[in-house]
């Protein structure tokens, strides 16, 4: 049995989740295997999925006394309203959001809040790995967005033994300060296919109020990949690159001064990216 560590500042975890009811069983427990256990877990399914109701009818007669495991139900199509939702339940001052589809490692908690007591980090975000798989490769400076806009992905493969500030990280992973994140606008321009690249829109509002963003290699969970619903299957290559191209474009339209907009033009339409190449491009760019 672990033993809760106290911690001055108390977390809510949110899971949103979708007919996986046995790998959401697991990410739970792991998260009840911590070093530092959360104080409440907050379960976002959708109204129509009797197989969430049935896993969290498991977990009901598991999880510890001192862990809340609460449920909220949303109707709204896509990916960010369960995030919203859960997000607006959370009682707690720090909001950590996971996929359901991971299994946290057992210091993964304790890793994030260390860096929460000084009020200048807004968020922070931590490694993913997929059980199995290489780390993706890794090129110019993950997680940092350049002056012509382009933005180095690949951060939460990075390895390490402190954290490093970046602009961004990867949303299946990370944790807010719960009235920062409350603060921001969820667009709901993004909110479509599977709302690729919203966290580097939260991330970059964070920075513009004046907030710190970090990457902390030390907070791992490890992705188990599973199946996804068709119509968000990312072996779907034409539709992911179309989703991922409108959200980035109109993330660096929204956020780049006037000219700093044309040089990210000139750069995506002409070359762009391996996943989304621009015109002039053969096999992409960064």
């Amino acid at each position: 049995m672990t033993t809760q560590a106290p911690h001055p500042l108390p977390v809510s975890v949110v899971i949103p989740t979708y007919q996986r009811p046995d790998a959401l069983v697991d990410c739970v427990r792991s998260l009840l295997e911590g070093t530092v256990l959360p104080r409440e877990i907050i379960i976002v399914g959708r109204e129509d999925d009797e197989s969430t109701r049935q896993a969290l009818r498991q977990l009901s007669a598991g999880p510890k006394d001192s862990v809340s495991v609460r449920s909220v139900w949303v109707r709204r199509p896509g990916h960010m309203p369960p995030v919203e939702a859960g997000l607006q339940m959370a009682s707690e001052p720090l909001v950590a959001v996971i996929d359901d589809d991971v299994t946290v490692s057992r210091a993964w908690l304790e890793s994030m809040l260390i860096h929460f007591t000084d009020p200048s980090v807004g968020v922070g975000g931590g490694r993913v790995q997929v059980p199995g798989q290489a780390p993706g490769k890794l090129k110019g400076k993950p997680g940092h967005v350049t002056w012509d806009g382009r933005t180095w992905g690949n951060v939460a493969s990075q390895e390490g033994d402190r954290a490093v500030e970046v602009d961004t990280v990867m949303e299946g992973n990370w944790m807010w300060r719960r009235d920062l994140l409350r603060s921001l606008r969820m667009d709901p321009v993004l909110n479509y296919d599977d709302a690729a690249m919203y966290g580097l829109d939260l991330c970059l509002q964070a920075k513009t109020a004046g907030f710190c963003v970090l990457y902390e290699p030390r907070a791992l969970v490890l992705h188990h990949v599973k199946p996804r619903a068709p119509e968000l299957d990312r072996a779907n290559r034409p539709a992911r690159a179309f989703s991922y191209s409108r959200n980035y474009t109109y993330i660096m339209m929204k956020h780049l001064p006037a000219w700093r907009k044309v040089a990210f033009l000139a750069w995506w339409l002409g070359l762009g990216e391996r996943a989304a190449s621009g015109v002039g491009a053969a096999g992409g760019g960064g």
